[in-house]
């Protein structure tokens, strides 16, 4: 084959040269092509798909968020004034004293509890169908606040400490009860009731909504009430989820907070249990708390706005 090769004329040699590059060129030119526009387009596709994700997300989230906010608000302005009064006992009303009573405090408690859990929910459920693994980290953020807001009410874990019976549940609920929960507020035209409204239905439902209503009224004023230790806990949570995504009115200045936590101090029995509940949530790196130099530190959880600093080392029971 060389001998062939080397008797051909060098201009006959150049030229069989010069067409086999030519050929490989275009040959490669042409594969190159369609596999430049294959991953191209691949490419195009997957980037056009994480951004219709991502804008589906925030225009869902923002149908709601405002709701939930103000929900969240309103709950936590009532958990304040209860922690005050609970000696009052204004929320302890019997099933044989129901509808028999002046009892607007625990009329609205409730009202409040379910308007919030009833967009916490809606917002979950209008972000399921959406691939929030590729959200913005802000949403992503949002969403945890949202299923934690959720589980502060139903993980037993919480409860360590109590010795709680998990099969009594007169102090938690259970996970797929909720949805039940948060449609007795939701009136025939599918619209959430005003307060006016839901009362009507209340007064006249204890044995429908007996486990919710009997959650807030049997709550006593004890350090090892676990209704009681969950609201306060829920207090601070939604304390930190206002200073972030709420308007300035509805933020905790310092000095507020310096009261709240003086409030609270020494009369949460449950303490360790969430902090490991705020790691379990994967908030341990974005609630902005700070805990005394003596208390356990969970990843990143010593930061922030000192909502644990003036808490006592010893946890009751």
């Amino acid at each position: 084959m060389f001998d062939f090769w080397n008797s051909l004329d060098v201009k006959i040699q150049a030229a069989l040269i010069s067409g086999l590059i030519s050929f490989t060129s275009i040959f490669l030119t042409i594969k190159g092509k369609i596999w430049y526009e294959k991953l191209s387009l691949n490419y195009r596709l997957d980037q056009e798909f994480k951004f219709e994700q991502r804008k589906k997300l925030k225009e869902d989230l923002s149908k709601n968020k405002m709701h939930h906010i103000n929900a969240v608000e309103s709950l936590s302005h009532r958990i304040w004034n209860f922690v005050q009064n609970i000696d009052r006992k204004k929320h302890s009303i019997s099933e044989g004293e129901w509808g028999d009573k002046n009892q607007y405090y625990i009329n609205s408690f409730i009202y409040r509890f379910l308007e919030f859990l009833y967009w916490t929910l809606k917002v979950e459920k209008d972000a399921v169908n959406i691939d929030t693994t590729n959200a913005d980290p802000q949403d992503i953020k949002f969403l945890k606040y949202i299923k934690t807001f959720k589980d502060i009410f139903t993980d037993i874990d919480l409860f360590k400490s109590l010795n709680y019976n998990p099969d009594h549940n007169k102090n938690h609920f259970f996970k797929n009860d909720l949805v039940t929960y948060s449609k007795w507020i939701i009136n025939d035209r599918g619209e959430v009731m005003d307060f006016d409204e839901f009362k009507k239905v209340l007064l006249s439902s204890y044995d429908k909504m007996k486990v919710l209503i009997e959650y807030f009224t049997n709550i006593k004023n004890s350090i090892t009430d676990p209704s009681l230790n969950a609201l306060r806990c829920f207090h601070f949570l939604a304390i930190d989820y206002l200073n972030k995504y709420g308007h300035d009115y509805q933020k905790t200045d310092q000095e507020k907070l310096d009261r709240i936590v003086n409030l609270h101090r020494n009369k949460i029995a449950i303490k360790s249990e969430f902090l490991e509940f705020i790691k379990k949530s994967k908030l341990d790196n974005e609630i902005d708390i700070l805990i005394d130099s003596k208390l356990p530190k969970i990843g990143a959880i010593s930061k922030g706005t000192m909502l644990f600093k003036a808490f006592p080392i010893k946890i009751h029971t």
